[in-house]
C-alpha cells in the first residue's frame, strides 16, 4: 500500500485550517495488514512484563480499536449523533465501561465479536461515527465543546504532540481539559497507534508488513514507534490536589 502524505494526518499548526482526521484511512490499514493471516499468526502475544505491546494479538488490537472507535464516540460525541437521545446500540454499552467495573478489558465481548470482519464490522461502524461528527459539525463547535477530566500519566505524555487542544487543566491539578477538536485527533492518534502494533506483530512473527505507515501523531513517541521495547506511561491518575488557598487581606 502506499506511502500516506503524514502531512494529512496531523493537525495542522495553523488553526485557522482547521482540517479534521481521514478516520476511514484506520479501516484501510487494518484490513491491509490482517489480510490472508491464519489463526495462529492473528492470535500470536507474549505477557513478557517487558514489553507491554505484545500483550493484546493482532486480532484483540482490531478488537480494541473497534472498542475505541465506538466506546469514544458515543461518550464525546453522543449529542451530536443522536441529538433526541435514542442512543444506537451496537454493542452493550454498560458491558463496555472504562474502568475496573468493565466486563471487558477494552475490547469487545469476545464471546460475540472474535472474527475479524465481524471487528472490522464494528471499526467501521465507529468510524462512520466519528466521520459524521466532524462533517455535520463546524470546527467552532469542536473547539467550544469543552471537558475537564481525571489526567493520566499517559495523557500527559501523549498530549505534548499536538498544537492544542489539550492540555493540563490549570484550574483543577490531577485534571487535562480537552475540547472536542483535540479530543477527535488524539482517537485519530490512538487508533492509528494501534495499527503500529499490529505491525510490530507481524515483525515479531517474520511476517512482512502491507502498509508503508508515516510517524505521525503518538507515533512519533519512541514507546509506541516501537523504538524501544519500554513501556510506555501507564494509566494510573496523576496526583489531585487542592488548589492554594489565596491569603486573606490580614495574610498578605
Amino acid at each position: 500500500m502506499a506511502l500516506v502524505d503524514p502531512q494529512l494526518l496531523e493537525m495542522p499548526a495553523d488553526p485557522s485550517v482547521g482540517a479534521m482526521p481521514n478516520y476511514a484511512t484506520v479501516i484501510d490499514w487494518i484490513v491491509a495488514e490482517a489480510a490472508g493471516l491464519s489463526a495462529e499468526q492473528l492470535d500470536f502475544d507474549s505477557l513478557d512484563r517487558d514489553k507491554e505491546w505484545m500483550w493484546w494479538s493482532i486480532r484483540r488490537q482490531i478488537s480494541h480499536i473497534a472498542w475505541d472507535a465506538l466506546v469514544f464516540t458515543r461518550r464525546r460525541c453522543a449529542p451530536f449523533l443522536w441529538p433526541d437521545g435514542n442512543v444506537a446500540a451496537p454493542i452493550v454499552w454498560e458491558h463496555h465501561r472504562i474502568g475496573p467495573s468493565a466486563r471487558f478489558d477494552r475490547v469487545l465481548d469476545e464471546t460475540l465479536f472474535w472474527q475479524v470482519p465481524d471487528l472490522v464490522d464494528k471499526a467501521r461502524l465507529g468510524v462512520s461515527w466519528l466521520e459524521q461528527v466532524v462533517a455535520s459539525q463546524t470546527i467552532e463547535t469542536l473547539r467550544a465543546t469543552r471537558e475537564s477530566i481525571r489526567g493520566t500519566n499517559f495523557w500527559k505524555y501523549v498530549i505534548q504532540v499536538l498544537p492544542r487542544g489539550a492540555r493540563l487543566d490549570r484550574d483543577r491539578p490531577g485534571y487535562i481539559e480537552y475540547d472536542l477538536e483535540g479530543s477527535l485527533w488524539m482517537v485519530f492518534y490512538e487508533l492509528s497507534t494501534h495499527v503500529r502494533t499490529i505491525q510490530r506483530l507481524k515483525r515479531a512473527q517474520g511476517l512482512a508488513l502491507a502498509v508503508d505507515l508515516p510517524r505521525f501523531g503518538y507515533l512519533r513517541l519512541p514507546e509506541y514507534w516501537g523504538e524501544t521495547d519500554r513501556n510506555g506511561p501507564s494509566f494510573d491518575p496523576l496526583p489531585s490536589y487542592p488548589l492554594p488557598r489565596d491569603p486573606g487581606p490580614s495574610e498578605a
